[in-house]
């Protein structure tokens, strides 16, 4: 009797100077994989553009392995175009995504397949112990979430993160997604499916530090908001429409009280004054309208380059077909 073809998950892990730590995540995820012998498993390790021997180390396991694959990219592209190329490339029936700085427990990998056979399309490892960041980082993140769920229609849960499991027939719906400055995680939300939340509680990294520092995590919440919802458009849309009727009334205010009443409420507006105000308010909310709109319209120059959402380097990758 002819045995059952195994079934194939890729796993797809970015990384941008990850030397000092690979070694020992990638023998932490091979031991994982040693428990679920039912599957066949591939590596894909997506380089960011590193300049500390990482590709070097990804080539040397790839000798021993073929079952691990590089990308390497021709030079930094940042974490969410990684993840795009792999998504891209992988050709498992299930797709994991997880950081190589060891925060993400690999020992949760189990516990993520068994959610995806029960059905689940889109399995999402929510984070629950965000308080052991810093200061700046949480409120910046309280300040994301605010923002994003009450501007826009798609609601986004606190705690999610890009530690996830996607079925083939997500992995199909999102390579079709064009957009350049992109939010791997958002986008996965947007396109729907059957999702399970899995908690944990998120490791220290095992060597190194964080490749999102706040200027990154800053643009990658900017792309958000922008790929997001057009709501700010709208806000100072209403605002300013607001600022004009209480404009108005206040000129016919201050005519009323000043000029046909004589001024009973002493307001002793001089001509001059109450003109400097009223332009000074009025240039500010312009130049914030401005300022909106204008992030707006270098997101639409972007996605009308064209440009494509990362460059490969084939010659320094290994395992990977050449897209025509």
């Amino acid at each position: 009797m002819e045995m059952s073809k195994k079934q194939l998950l890729s796993v797809v892990v970015p990384l941008y100077n990850e030397a000092s730590g690979l070694l020992d995540f990638h023998q932490t995820l091979t031991n994982i994989f040693l428990q679920q012998p039912q599957f066949e498993f591939e590596i894909i390790y997506c380089d960011d553009g590193s300049t500390d021997g990482t590709t070097d180390i990804v080539r040397a396991l790839h000798e021993k392995d073929k079952s691990i694959k590089l990308i390497s990219f021709s030079r930094n592209f940042g974490k969410e175009n990684a993840l795009s190329a792999g998504i891209s490339h992988a050709c498992g029936q299930a797709i994991i995504m997880l950081d190589g700085d060891g925060q993400h427990p690999v020992d949760l990998i189990p516990t993520f397949i068994k959610a995806w056979q029960e059905g689940g399309q889109v399995v999402i490892g929510v984070s629950k112990n965000r308080k052991s960041e810093a200061f700046f980082k949480r409120l910046g993140s309280k300040v994301f979430y605010f923002l994003i769920n009450h501007l826009s229609s798609q609601k986004l849960m606190p705690g999610l993160t890009d530690f996830r499991l996607i079925d083939r027939s997500v992995q199909k719906a999102f390579v079709e997604l064009k957009e350049s400055d992109r939010v791997t995680r958002g986008l996965i939300d947007w396109l729907g499916f059957k999702r399970v939340l899995i908690e944990y509680k998120e490791k220290s990294r095992t060597q190194g530090q964080p490749g999102y520092g706040y200027r990154s995590l800053i643009k990658l919440a900017t792309n958000s908001i922008l790929s997001l919802t057009p709501t700010p458009l709208y806000i100072f849309g209403f605002l300013g429409v607001f600022i004009t009727i209480g404009a108005f009334l206040l000129g016919v205010s201050i005519i009323i009280e000043q000029l046909i009443l004589d001024d009973p409420l002493h307001w002793k507006f001089t001509g001059t004054a109450m003109l400097g105000t009223l332009i000074l308010f009025l240039v500010g909310i312009i130049l914030m309208s401005q300022g909106i709109l204008s992030l707006y319209v270098s997101h639409i120059h972007s996605q009308s380059k064209g440009r494509p959402l990362y460059v490969i380097d084939y010659q320094a990758s290994v395992g990977i077909e050449h897209e025509v």
